[in-house]
């Protein structure tokens, strides 16, 4: 039975919305923020025990799934990574004290219970019985020094923040006070770089990219590099053990493969579908394809801190030179939507205003505004798969064509892309950021404290910092969204990067597979599926 799903963009800014007023947080960590790479998918662990098989067929139940994926994580473990492929496994293995549902609110995972007792002060109660892979019981020492470890680590520092000072009350009981109102203290509990790890493990320097242990509903039992990662159930797990004992991620970078992969019987879910076959599996019996709005915001980084890219006309030269219709039709064939602004236009409060358009007449104003000569203005774009190398064509196409600028393209992949962009080390990029709130986007991409991390653009604007931290201490829905509009049209104005489209979310699987289940943020709970007749 073939279906394709399709919500219409109304949903998601409903949903978004929705978010917005709980514990002041607007959208994905908390109430505001979630993370990146966070957004976990409705529904919880509760339907993880639901069976494989028709009780009445003698042939044995299925209990293996292979997804198929475009990316190899860099790393598997929760704090060292800001990559969504690395994402997506953590939650596998891991668990936090929240988690993100399918409206992209933060809601208790670990938690049994919470109070917030004033704007700065929080208690949370753990559940009781939890328990690590290595057979060990979860408590609040444990939490005390998971979250201790993400602050002191680079890579999530900027999800940690709002944390402030952990105690522990007893072994069940953490009390965090922040450093002030905090909107996306919740969200932020739900990033993976502050799911939750064996303190004895921290202490005595496990090396958790070569054993992650967690809390999950999966353990992974091999890492094949470049090939493979396995995982097997744990079924102990709190939420009641896996009905699929054994999940494979195969690694198949090229999107042609993943979808004859997916048509052979070799793979059972496409995490990245290749465009051009949409159609064809929109067509095909016994696949089902999925594609939803998301929150995933596309752009071109461009290093501000070296010239020519630390010239603001420049800059908004670009933004101004580059057909972004183009872009969907040629990287996306049309799954996806243009856009202009420097942040998601899927959430309360932001705004396009201030942002450049396509307009290649003004484009080349803003090129002569910056004084600059075009012939010497060239540089390397860096692409890590196929869908940013067809967007690089024509982002090359397009600069020669309306500026005289000459790119050369550069292909890499995600775990080198990752480094030298993280470490300035580039001059521009195709990269993206997944969030679940506007918050989560704005301190990940454009806070100078991400810098050397996920502020690959390294952008360090005392002013952009101040707006972001007033989006962060606005408890209230009305002033929130007000205080995102302003940062909005504040960041729009400077034009730290390149927005180029918005993505759908598409999905494509087997059929027969149950418990499907994605949101808006792209997070899967694994956990939950099972194999139909």
């Amino acid at each position: 039975m073939k279906k394709k799903l399709v919500v219409p963009a109304a949903a998601l800014a409903i949903a978004a919305a929705a978010c917005a007023g709980c514990s002041g947080e607007s959208g994905e960590s908390s109430s505001v923020e979630a993370s990146v790479e966070e957004t976990e998918s409705a529904g919880g662990t509760e339907q993880a025990g639901t069976g494989e098989g028709s009780g009445t067929d003698s042939s044995p139940a299925k209990d293996t799934l292979i997804i198929a994926t475009a990316n190899e994580t860099p790393s598997v473990t929760t704090n060292e990574h800001s990559a969504v492929a690395g994402t997506y496994l953590n939650q596998m293995t891991h668990n936090g004290l929240f988690k993100m549902d399918e409206n992209l609110q933060p809601v208790p995972d670990l938690v049994e219970s919470y109070e917030n007792t004033s704007d700065t002060e929080w208690l949370f109660h753990l559940k009781q019985g939890v328990l690590f892979h290595n057979g060990e019981e979860m408590k609040a020492e444990d939490v005390k020094a998971s979250l201790e470890l993400g602050k002191n680590s680079p890579e999530v520092s900027q999800h940690c923040a709002s944390i402030g000072t952990v105690e522990v009350v007893d072994d069940y009981t953490v009390k965090i006070t922040t450093d002030g109102p905090q909107s996306g203290l919740l969200a932020d509990l739900a990033h993976h770089g502050n799911f939750i790890l064996p303190v004895d493990l921290i202490e005595s320097g496990h090396n958790f990219n070569e054993e992650p242990i967690g809390t999950g509903p999966y353990k992974l039992v091999a890492w094949n590099r470049g090939e493979s990662l396995e995982f097997e159930a744990f079924d102990d797990f709190f939420g009641g053990a896996p009905a699929i004992k054994h999940i494979t991620w195969r690694i198949i970078p090229e999107g042609s493969s993943r979808t004859m992969a997916l048509e052979a019987g070799e793979a059972d879910l496409l995490i990245e579908v290749e465009t051009a076959d949409m159609p064809r599996l929109e067509q095909a019996e016994g696949i089902t394809l999925v594609s939803e709005p998301g929150t995933s915001h596309n752009f071109m980084m461009i290093n501000n801190e070296i010239a020519p890219f630390n010239n603001i006309n420049f800059r908004k030269a670009l933004a101004s030179a580059i057909d972004k219709n183009a872009i969907i039709q040629v990287a996306l064939n049309g799954d996806g939507t243009p856009v202009d602004a420097m942040v998601p236009d899927c959430f309360p409060g932001t705004t396009a205003e201030g942002a450049p358009t396509y307009d290649p007449e003004q484009a080349k104003a803003y090129l002569e505004a910056s004084g600059l000569d075009p012939a010497e203005c060239g540089f390397t774009l860096i692409c890590s798969d196929d869908v940013k190398l067809r967007a690089g064509q024509v982002i090359q196409s397009s600069l020669e064509e309306n500026l005289g600028i000459d790119v050369q393209l550069e292909s890499m992949d995600l775990a080198t892309y990752l480094d030298v962009t993280a470490a300035g080390d580039y001059e521009a990029s195709i990269g993206g950021y997944n969030a679940n709130t506007l918050l989560t986007y704005a301190l990940g991409v454009y806070h100078s404290r991400s810098i050397n991390a996920s502020n690959k653009t390294r952008t360090n604007d005392p002013e952009i910092d101040a707006l972001i931290e007033n989006i962060q201490t606005a408890l209230d829905p009305e002033e929130n969204e007000a205080a995102v509009t302003e940062f909005s049209k504040a960041i729009n104005e400077r034009c730290p990067q390149i927005p180029l489209y918005m993505k759908n979310n598409t999905r494509a699987y087997r059929s027969e597979i149950q418990g499907f289940n994605l949101n808006a943020g792209g997070t899967t709970y694994y956990e939950q599926f099972s194999w139909g007749n």
